[in-house]
């Protein structure tokens, strides 16, 4: 378990940004009789796609949504998982639109490059194509 700024430090954010999360409820924090604030292991975890999220630009209301998807225990909601699914859809088309901007940069890569880039991106595309598929099974 990790007080406030222990975590702060370990997931280089600012304990302003933790206090913001807890006071959403994207973090549920054990009070001790001391009234400290204690972090445990999902912290760490949500924290961290917390931050994954919003490098994908992902509004913070929508992170808190897939949040609450991911850590319902009494069953999914069929709308919130409709719209989490939305939500990965639209930055699938998102990436599709970045490939087309940086597509006539490729072209300027030489064959090494080009795959090494390939080679690289083809294991994390494989990667998810399984993760897709365990969840669709």
């Amino acid at each position: 378990m990790y007080r406030i700024g222990e975590i702060a430090k370990l997931m280089n954010i600012s304990k302003r940004t933790i206090d913001y999360y807890t006071l959403m409820g994207l973090l549920n924090p054990i009070r001790t009789d001391a009234n400290y604030r204690l972090y445990g292991e999902e912290s760490i975890q949500i924290l961290a796609l917390i931050e994954h999220y919003k490098n994908l630009n992902m509004p913070l209301e929508e992170i808190k949504s897939s949040i609450e998807l991911i850590k319902s225990e009494n069953g999914i909601d069929k709308q919130k998982a409709e719209k989490h699914f939305e939500q990965i859809a639209m930055i699938m088309k998102h990436l599709k639109e970045e490939i087309k901007v940086i597509e006539p940069i490729l072209q300027k890569l030489s064959n090494q490059q080009k795959e090494m880039l390939v080679n690289n991106l083809s294991s994390q595309g494989v990667s998810l194509a399984q993760t897709l598929l365990l969840l669709f099974r």
